[in-house]
């Protein structure tokens, strides 16, 4: 259910963020949460938990890895995760559906500057 994946992506991402930051999850609604009181939230509740596709999955946890990098960004004032080179930039989120999983990890999925633990869709 969208629910209980929002509760699983909250988990892989409270595990990556810095210190001070927090991730949680209310019912679909993940919520990013700054040491500065500023956060952001976005919601899983247009997927049909009846007949959710792999890929909107994918594309909802995404939508949850971007919100958490500009929080992150943003309150921080530098790139997170940042890329691997000697530009200051960020390693982009990106997410893959391989067999009953989904995959999630920041900058190039050969070389990840982060990669998180894999949600299965079917636990």
């Amino acid at each position: 259910t969208p629910s209980a994946f929002a509760r699983e992506l909250v988990a892989r991402l409270a595990a990556i963020l810095p210190p001070g930051f927090t991730a949680r999850a209310d019912a679909e609604i993940i919520h990013i949460d700054a040491p500065d009181g500023i956060g952001s939230a976005t919601s899983l509740a247009d997927i049909d938990p009846d007949d959710g596709e792999a890929e909107d999955y994918a594309s909802a946890a995404w939508n949850a890895l971007s919100m958490a990098q500009d929080v992150v960004s943003e309150t921080l004032g530098d790139p997170w995760p940042a890329a691997v080179g000697p530009a200051r930039d960020l390693a982009a989120p990106d997410t893959r559906v391989e067999g009953d999983a989904i995959h999630l990890w920041f900058g190039d999925e050969a070389a990840p500057v982060v990669r998180l633990e894999p949600i299965p869709l079917h636990p």
